[in-house]
């Protein structure tokens, strides 16, 4: 039996996403008419934005969004108003516009809210505007008029439709029935009542008197042609309160009923009208659906890339066969030739039978080896072109799998506007409720982006604004004593920067107070709570649990917030950093890459090793003899180019990848990259040893918990199964030149250390023989902002050391193979590392802490811990080692 009550709610479910779909839809219809509202098209302008919301105001009624509802109701009623102008209010100074325009907004607020929507102050605003309106461009409205425009647009109609039916059915020429002439009659009375009821003008019922005398004139041709002209000039007097734009003289002339000037061939005709070329049909697809296409298409990329390889494999191995049977034919002809010279050697002996047949069974093989051998010639021709034909047939069909990528791609993009004013709707609601009025400025609108990065795009958005409003801007008082404007700033502004696109929020409010947020976190006890950097604070604020807020409201304060924002930015693959200066205001950057299912890439060779960059970050390509460099003394590179605008950073490619500090030595014919230049010309030269080519590559990110290191976006697999690095050299950039003095992006992954090596302040060395341990110490910790590095043993952990430097912390197993806890304790120690080293160990004795602790561990911990104790134990270690 169907259990109807799920039903129900499946379908409610069903239509509150399609009138979100559609109400995204006629918002964005709204916003667009109102700022191309003009004089010339006013009717069908306003008439546009009376159905948007009539449309939207008739969905929240079917899904149960009081909220909306209220709010478009109020909303229809302004422009209900303004509909039933013939001409056109002044709209040259644009307050009309603006007016409608944050009405819409407030309209826009209500449906991101949805039922949490309090729709009171939005619904009172708009009555505000509503009367502000009527004063100013409907100075002589009253209700009566209003009364006369809804009869002439709605009622008219209903009071003529028994006498236009009964017009229709009338035949073509001959007498009108006497019932149809009674209907007529009876229609023109109740036009003339109801005309005194709604206090029409004199001329109405004057010219009504001329229905009258058409009803006495029963002649059914006269009847087609006349009733109708006559009825819709009734009609358009109607709506301006009985007065005809012209005077009743001239229209009684021009009707000419007497006459009957008024004839079927002055009718307009529709029957050979031209038809309009069909408009381009849109239709919805579901998200998922195309990420399922994409996700097809890259699976076919993929198997036609792989059978392109397995092609050249079977090509190349197909070349030497055909060499090795023109070479067995050379030396089957020679075979041949020598058993010919022993058949005449032998011919002036004793003939013996025995011996003429085995010389004709040799003559046989021979012969039949040498057929097979040009018959494996012929073969290998027609494979060959075979193979011809299967290269051109592969290449067109990667060929039409690119435009099918492409054309997929294009219909994924959505213009970020659509993201854009639904955050207008939110300040303004916002602003209507609290009542602090900020400038809200929104840069980047015309850029388009995935459909699915805008959709995760939007809860992170939507509450970084909120915070930016609650949080960051002052009350009026405070701004004013400050000496700021009273009105607050908010700006969004979206770039894109290669294959990269740059998302940033910036106010100019309080800022954030580092002190106050590490005063807040140790309160609550959290587990992060050095807020010294920028990416320590945002570490802070983006931890389960922190809010700054006592109080909880609708804006903020529910103890979640940031953490999602965190989060939701890991799942794009994006970066979040955070820049804040007291009494300044605060910037928040997102840094999400640019989807695409295949990347163009210039291919590098450095070494033993292949490197691929996207052609999109490339300016230019020359080889290093033409350069100006020189070796440099620095941590995070080792060679600069010298340019007109100054020194420009060089990475060598082989080096970044082996994690070298010394330069090898780099030919004069080695490839030197140029990045692609900004603005502001900073860019770097990636050097690597020869240039292989170009290719589409698939980009996998680094899969967490790993850890991709600072210069590489992600591995692309190749057909041959090679994995080849990706770099990223805007990354680089970014560490070379970013500053917070100049309100540049400071990502919470990255810090001031060498490109080369993780952040040593974060860094958590684990070494554990356990895969088990290894991973769950490493799930523990990481989501507290700890970047894990694991080895399986304590020789492991030495040779990492060797290499790295001393980390943050180091956690420890006792019982390990090749080299146990205690042996490493001791070389670490033995060496002047000094970071804290923790002991975890399923030993409960007493004397096995007491000889860590004599070698030097810092602490001690037991396996079968929980999370808190671990979390907490690694935080007390770092705090302490931070006041030493």
């Amino acid at each position: 039996m169907p259990n109807s009550e799920f039903d129900d709610i499946q379908l409610q479910e069903e239509l509150r996403n399609l009138f979100e779909l559609d109400t995204q839809k006629y918002l964005q219809l709204y916003v667009d008419t109102v700022h191309q509202l003009n004089a010339d098209n006013w009717r069908e302008d306003i008439q546009q934005l009376y159905r948007c919301v009539h449309t939207i105001k008739g969905g929240s009624v079917t899904v149960g969004f009081q909220a909306v509802l209220q709010v478009s109701t109020i909303l229809e009623d302004v422009l209900s108003d303004l509909r039933y102008l013939d001409i056109a209010p002044p709209l040259a100074d644009g307050e009309l516009a603006k007016a409608l325009l944050e009405a819409g907004e407030l309209l826009i607020g209500s449906v991101q809210m949805g039922e949490k929507s309090d729709p009171d102050a939005a619904v009172n605003y708009i009555q505000t505007l509503r009367d502000r309106i009527q004063s100013e461009y409907l100075p002589e409205w009253n209700e009566m008029r209003q009364v006369q425009q809804e009869f002439a647009d709605q009622g008219f109609d209903l009071v003529i439709l028994e006498l236009e039916m009964a017009i229709e059915d009338l035949p073509p020429t001959g007498n009108v029935p006497t019932e149809t002439a009674e209907i007529a009659k009876q229609t023109v009375a109740q036009l003339q009542e109801i005309g005194s009821e709604i206090n029409l003008a004199t001329t109405w019922h004057n010219f009504l008197q001329k229905g009258s005398d058409l009803c006495d004139r029963l002649d059914c041709e006269l009847w087609h042609t006349e009733w109708m002209p006559f009825l819709q000039k009734v009609k358009e007097s109607a709506r301006q309160g009985g007065i005809f734009e012209i005077e009743p003289e001239s229209i009684i002339s021009t009707l000419n009923i007497e006459s009957g000037l008024i004839t079927g061939n002055e009718v307009t005709s529709f029957t050979n009208a031209p038809v309009s070329p069909t408009a381009d049909i849109q239709i919805p697809v579901p998200l998922d659906r195309l990420e399922r296409s994409s996700q097809y298409l890259v699976e076919t990329l993929m198997a036609t890339r792989a059978t392109q390889g397995f092609y050249q494999s079977v090509y190349a191995n197909l070349m030497p066969l055909v060499s090795l049977a023109q070479n067995s034919v050379q030396y089957i002809t020679q075979l041949r030739e020598v058993q010919d010279d022993y058949a005449l050697l032998d011919a002036s002996g004793e003939q013996d039978g025995l011996k003429i047949e085995r010389y004709r069974q040799g003559y046989t093989a021979i012969n039949r080896l040498l057929e097979i051998s040009l018959r494996l010639i012929e073969l290998g021709s027609e494979t060959g072109e075979s193979a011809r034909r299967t290269a051109d047939s592969i290449q067109v069909l990667d060929r039409s799998l690119r435009n099918l990528q492409q054309t997929i791609e294009e219909s994924r993009l959505v213009p970020f506007s659509t993201l854009a004013f639904r955050s207008r709707g939110i300040l303004r609601d916002l602003m209507t409720r609290v009542g602090k009025v900020v400038q809200f400025t929104i840069i980047g609108e015309q850029l388009e982006l995935d459909a699915g990065t805008l959709r995760s795009l939007e809860p992170v958005v939507l509450h970084l604004l909120r915070n930016s409003y609650d949080h960051g801007i002052e009350d009026l008082p405070k701004r004013e004593k400050l000496g700021k404007s009273l009105q607050g700033k908010i700006e969004m502004s979206l770039k894109r920067r290669g294959s990269m696109f740059d998302l940033s929020i910036r106010d100019d409010g309080k800022g954030i107070d580092p002190d106050r947020i590490s005063q807040i976190a140790k309160s609550k006890g959290l587990p992060l709570t050095d807020t010294s950097t920028s990416d320590r604070l945002l570490n802070v604020l983006c931890q389960s649990g922190f809010t700054s807020t006592t109080v909880v409201s609708d804006i903020s304060g529910r103890g979640v917030g940031m953490d999602v924002v965190a989060s939701q930015v890991a799942l794009m693959n994006g970066k979040l950093s955070l820049v804040s200066q007291i009494d300044k205001g605060t910037a928040f950057t997102i840094q999400i890459p640019v989807p695409h299912l295949f990347v163009r890439c210039m291919l590098l060779q450095a070494g033993d090793r292949t490197f691929a960059v996207p052609t999109s970050e490339i300016y230019t390509t020359t080889l290093v003899e033409g350069l100006l460099w020189q070796k440099v003394e620095r941590s995070d590179y080792t060679i600069e180019v010298q340019e007109e605008c100054g020194k420009v950073p060089a990475i060598d490619l082989y080096q970044y990848w082996q994690g070298q500090t010394e330069t090898r030595t780099i030919l004069p014919s080695a490839i030197a990259v140029r990045t692609k230049k900004s603005d502001s010309d900073r860019g770097i030269w990636l050097i690597a040893d020869t240039l292989i080519g170009q290719s589409d590559l698939l980009v996998n990110p680094i899969p967490a918990p790993l850890v991709a290191p600072i210069g590489l976006i992600g591995m692309s697999l190749m057909p041959d199964g090679k994995l080849i690095p990706v770099i990223d050299a805007l990354s680089f950039v970014e560490v070379f030149f970013s500053s917070e003095s100049e309100l540049l992006t400071i990502s919470s992954s990255q810090s001031n250390a060498s490109f080369l090596e993780l952040s040593s302040d974060r860094q958590i060395l684990v070494v554990d023989d356990a895969a088990l341990m290894r991973r769950r110490i490493e799930s523990s910790l990481s989501p507290q902002g700890y970047e894990i590095t694991t080895c399986d043993d304590g020789m492991d952990a030495w040779q990492w050391l060797q290499r790295h430097g001393q980390p943050a912390l180091l956690i420890t197993d006792i019982e390990m193979p090749r080299m146990d806890g205690f042996t490493l304790i001791d070389r670490c120690r033995q060496a002047g590392f000094d970071m804290p080293i923790l002991v975890i160990s399923s030993r409960l004795a007493e004397e096995w802490s007491r000889e860590t602790a004599r070698l030097g561990a810092t602490d001690y911990l037991t396996k079968g811990f929980s999370t808190s104790e671990l979390v907490n134990k690694v935080s007390s270690l770092l705090e302490l080692r931070t006041i030493a």
